[in-house]
């Protein structure tokens, strides 16, 4: 995997347990200047923590700096199903029923929560298959 592909982070090891590495990743020093810093769910105060799974954990040590890896493409992937996919199909239902089917505005929202809500329970229902296998790597830093 090239690296120019990947989102990058770095994190740092936390525990490690057969196969599954957990590691920490820490608050980005460059974004401390940032306007909109508070906002960014990157920079929250207490970082992020992840468990992975990693076929040579054997090869890394608790404590230690890793590189946190994520496939660009895997990165568009999660935002269009999660964001841009359930965004365009409550505006579609808010356009069939706005041309179609007149209906008050309680019923539309409730429509559009109704949509929504399959919508996720679907994903959720369907996050074992391999349509939704999004891969983390960590590497070490040299």
């Amino acid at each position: 995997m090239k690296n120019k592909d990947c989102n990058k982070d770095e994190g740092i090891i936390t525990g490690i347990d057969g196969n599954y590495i957990s590691l920490h990743i820490a608050q980005n020093e460059s974004c401390t200047g940032c306007a909109a810093t508070s906002l960014c769910e990157k920079t929250s105060n207490n970082g992020k923590d992840l468990t992975i799974s990693q076929n040579n954990a054997s090869a890394f040590q608790v404590g230690e700096k890793v590189s946190v890896l994520t496939p660009q493409n895997k990165v568009m992937k999660a935002i269009g199903l999660a964001f841009a996919f359930p965004t365009l199909l409550v505006v579609l239902f808010c356009l069939l029923q706005y041309f179609f089917f007149p209906l008050n505005d309680t019923l539309i929202a409730l429509g559009c929560l109704l949509i929504l809500i399959t919508y996720f329970w679907i994903l959720y229902i369907n996050r074992n298959k391999s349509t939704f296998n999004f891969s983390i790597f960590i590497e070490k830093i040299s």
